[in-house]
Protein backbone atom coordinates (compact mmCIF):
# COMPACT_ATOMS: atom_id res chain seq x y z
CA UNK A 1 0.00 0.00 0.00
CA UNK A 2 1.21 2.97 -0.54
CA UNK A 3 -0.14 6.75 0.67
CA UNK A 4 -1.47 9.75 -0.89
CA UNK A 5 -0.41 12.94 -0.55
CA UNK A 6 -3.02 15.75 -0.06
CA UNK A 7 -2.15 19.39 -0.28
CA UNK A 8 -2.00 21.34 3.06
CA UNK A 9 -5.04 23.27 1.68
CA UNK A 10 -7.26 20.30 1.59
CA UNK A 11 -5.17 19.12 4.81
CA UNK A 12 -6.89 22.67 6.20
CA UNK A 13 -10.28 22.08 5.17
CA UNK A 14 -10.37 18.52 5.88
CA UNK A 15 -9.39 19.61 10.20
CA UNK A 16 -11.97 22.57 9.69
CA UNK A 17 -14.97 20.26 8.43
CA UNK A 18 -13.57 17.57 11.47
CA UNK A 19 -13.16 20.35 14.39
CA UNK A 20 -16.81 21.44 13.63
CA UNK A 21 -18.76 18.47 12.99
CA UNK A 22 -17.31 15.60 15.25
CA UNK A 23 -14.90 17.64 17.96
CA UNK A 24 -15.60 20.92 19.34
CA UNK A 25 -17.64 22.43 17.10
CA UNK A 26 -20.74 20.11 18.59
CA UNK A 27 -20.69 22.04 21.45
CA UNK A 28 -21.37 25.07 19.75
CA UNK A 29 -23.83 23.33 17.61
CA UNK A 30 -25.14 20.20 15.24
CA UNK A 31 -22.69 21.10 12.57
CA UNK A 32 -24.73 18.08 10.04
CA UNK A 33 -24.11 19.66 6.29
CA UNK A 34 -20.77 20.01 4.69
CA UNK A 35 -20.69 21.58 1.15
CA UNK A 36 -17.58 21.56 -1.03
CA UNK A 37 -17.11 24.13 -3.47
CA UNK A 38 -20.10 25.56 -2.64
CA UNK A 39 -21.98 27.35 -5.64
CA UNK A 40 -23.38 30.64 -4.43
CA UNK A 41 -25.79 31.70 -7.22
CA UNK A 42 -26.86 28.14 -8.31
CA UNK A 43 -28.05 27.16 -4.87
CA UNK A 44 -29.87 30.12 -4.00
CA UNK A 45 -30.77 31.53 -7.54
CA UNK A 46 -34.47 31.63 -6.10
CA UNK A 47 -33.82 33.75 -2.89
CA UNK A 48 -30.53 36.14 -4.18
CA UNK A 49 -28.71 37.24 -7.55
CA UNK A 50 -25.18 36.71 -7.16
CA UNK A 51 -21.79 36.75 -9.61
CA UNK A 52 -22.16 33.32 -11.33
CA UNK A 53 -18.53 32.86 -10.69
CA UNK A 54 -18.65 33.14 -6.88
CA UNK A 55 -17.79 29.74 -4.82
CA UNK A 56 -17.00 28.97 -1.04
CA UNK A 57 -14.74 26.66 -0.96
CA UNK A 58 -16.55 25.25 1.73
CA UNK A 59 -20.37 25.76 3.59
CA UNK A 60 -20.47 23.94 6.71
CA UNK A 61 -23.71 24.63 9.25
CA UNK A 62 -26.24 23.08 11.00
CA UNK A 63 -28.63 24.02 14.03
CA UNK A 64 -28.40 24.88 17.61
CA UNK A 65 -30.83 21.92 18.62
CA UNK A 66 -32.40 21.20 22.47
CA UNK A 67 -30.09 18.59 24.08
CA UNK A 68 -30.13 16.59 27.17
CA UNK A 69 -32.34 14.52 28.98
CA UNK A 70 -35.96 14.66 28.43
CA UNK A 71 -36.64 16.91 31.09
CA UNK A 72 -33.61 19.53 30.14
CA UNK A 73 -34.47 18.82 26.45
CA UNK A 74 -38.01 20.25 27.27
CA UNK A 75 -37.06 22.89 29.18
CA UNK A 76 -34.51 23.68 26.87
CA UNK A 77 -37.35 23.75 23.97
CA UNK A 78 -39.47 26.46 25.80
CA UNK A 79 -36.80 28.32 27.03
CA UNK A 80 -34.21 28.55 24.82
CA UNK A 81 -34.93 29.08 20.48
CA UNK A 82 -33.28 26.63 17.69
CA UNK A 83 -31.75 28.19 15.07
CA UNK A 84 -29.34 27.81 12.51
CA UNK A 85 -25.24 28.45 12.07
CA UNK A 86 -22.65 28.13 9.74
CA UNK A 87 -19.52 28.56 8.44
CA UNK A 88 -18.07 29.62 5.03
CA UNK A 89 -14.60 28.84 4.52
CA UNK A 90 -12.56 30.48 1.72
CA UNK A 91 -9.32 30.06 0.25
CA UNK A 92 -7.22 32.87 -0.47
CA UNK A 93 -4.67 32.07 -3.33
CA UNK A 94 -2.29 35.38 -3.09
CA UNK A 95 -3.01 36.04 0.23
CA UNK A 96 -0.14 38.70 0.79
CA UNK A 97 -1.43 40.88 -2.11
CA UNK A 98 -5.00 40.77 -1.51
CA UNK A 99 -7.00 43.77 -1.17
CA UNK A 100 -9.36 44.59 1.35
CA UNK A 101 -12.30 45.60 -1.73
CA UNK A 102 -11.74 41.72 -2.64
CA UNK A 103 -12.94 40.66 1.25
CA UNK A 104 -15.56 42.88 0.82
CA UNK A 105 -16.91 41.34 -1.63
CA UNK A 106 -16.88 37.81 0.10
CA UNK A 107 -18.57 39.48 3.55
CA UNK A 108 -21.46 40.70 1.16
CA UNK A 109 -21.44 37.43 -0.37
CA UNK A 110 -21.72 35.81 3.09
CA UNK A 111 -24.32 38.10 4.76
CA UNK A 112 -26.67 37.55 1.72
CA UNK A 113 -25.56 33.60 1.88
CA UNK A 114 -26.76 34.19 5.91
CA UNK A 115 -29.96 36.08 5.12
CA UNK A 116 -31.39 33.36 2.53
CA UNK A 117 -30.11 30.64 4.36
CA UNK A 118 -31.83 32.11 7.63
CA UNK A 119 -28.72 31.44 9.83
CA UNK A 120 -28.63 32.92 13.05
CA UNK A 121 -25.00 33.75 13.08
CA UNK A 122 -22.26 32.36 10.29
CA UNK A 123 -18.19 32.75 10.46
CA UNK A 124 -16.21 33.63 7.41
CA UNK A 125 -13.16 31.94 7.46
CA UNK A 126 -10.28 32.98 4.63
CA UNK A 127 -7.37 30.71 5.03
CA UNK A 128 -3.85 30.97 3.08
CA UNK A 129 0.08 31.31 2.72
CA UNK A 130 1.63 34.22 4.07
CA UNK A 131 0.82 37.39 6.09
CA UNK A 132 -1.73 39.73 5.40
CA UNK A 133 -0.75 43.93 4.19
CA UNK A 134 -1.42 45.84 7.02
CA UNK A 135 -4.25 47.59 5.72
CA UNK A 136 -6.63 44.40 5.24
CA UNK A 137 -5.50 42.95 8.54
CA UNK A 138 -6.26 46.10 10.42
CA UNK A 139 -9.74 45.44 8.50
CA UNK A 140 -10.16 42.18 9.63
CA UNK A 141 -9.44 42.72 13.40
CA UNK A 142 -11.90 45.44 13.38
CA UNK A 143 -14.33 44.53 11.94
CA UNK A 144 -17.56 44.79 14.19
CA UNK A 145 -20.44 42.15 13.54
CA UNK A 146 -22.06 40.57 16.15
CA UNK A 147 -23.39 37.76 13.19
CA UNK A 148 -20.60 37.65 11.20
CA UNK A 149 -17.17 36.09 12.32
CA UNK A 150 -14.02 37.17 10.90
CA UNK A 151 -10.97 35.27 10.78
CA UNK A 152 -8.10 34.46 8.46
CA UNK A 153 -6.23 31.79 8.76
CA UNK A 154 -2.59 31.59 7.80
CA UNK A 155 -1.19 28.04 7.22
CA UNK A 156 2.58 28.99 6.89
CA UNK A 157 3.24 31.05 9.78
CA UNK A 158 0.44 29.20 11.66
CA UNK A 159 -1.53 32.18 13.03
CA UNK A 160 -4.80 33.40 12.93
CA UNK A 161 -6.34 36.98 12.83
CA UNK A 162 -9.99 37.34 13.79
CA UNK A 163 -12.49 40.27 14.95
CA UNK A 164 -12.47 41.68 17.86
CA UNK A 165 -15.83 39.87 18.52
CA UNK A 166 -17.48 37.17 20.64
CA UNK A 167 -18.02 34.94 17.74
CA UNK A 168 -14.43 35.67 15.95
CA UNK A 169 -12.45 35.13 18.92
CA UNK A 170 -14.38 31.62 19.60
CA UNK A 171 -13.95 30.56 16.03
CA UNK A 172 -10.06 31.55 16.16
CA UNK A 173 -9.65 28.67 19.04
CA UNK A 174 -11.44 25.98 16.99
CA UNK A 175 -9.55 26.83 13.29
CA UNK A 176 -6.38 27.96 14.55
CA UNK A 177 -3.95 26.57 12.30
CA UNK A 178 -1.69 25.76 14.67
CA UNK A 179 -3.48 23.05 16.12
CA UNK A 180 -3.55 21.08 12.75
CA UNK A 181 -0.07 19.56 13.19
CA UNK A 182 -0.86 18.83 17.12
CA UNK A 183 -4.23 16.87 16.23
CA UNK A 184 -4.47 15.65 12.76
CA UNK A 185 -0.97 15.17 12.03
CA UNK A 186 -1.16 11.97 9.97
CA UNK A 187 -4.18 12.79 7.87
CA UNK A 188 -2.59 9.89 5.44
CA UNK A 189 -5.34 7.77 2.95
CA UNK A 190 -4.19 4.26 1.83
CA UNK A 191 -4.74 2.79 -1.09
CA UNK A 192 -3.93 -0.48 -2.70
CA UNK A 193 -1.24 -0.77 -5.53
Amino acid sequence: MSSINISNNERYLRYIENELMIKGGRWIASFDVAIRDFDIATTLKKKATFDQKKKFDALIFGGVRNKGFVLSKAFAFMASPTYRVGCSVIYLEKAPSIKWSTLVENIRDATTVMSAMEFEWMWLLFFGEGNLISKVEKGITTYKSRTLGLLYADLKNKVIINSNTFISRHGAKLFNPINLDKKYSSFKFWVKK
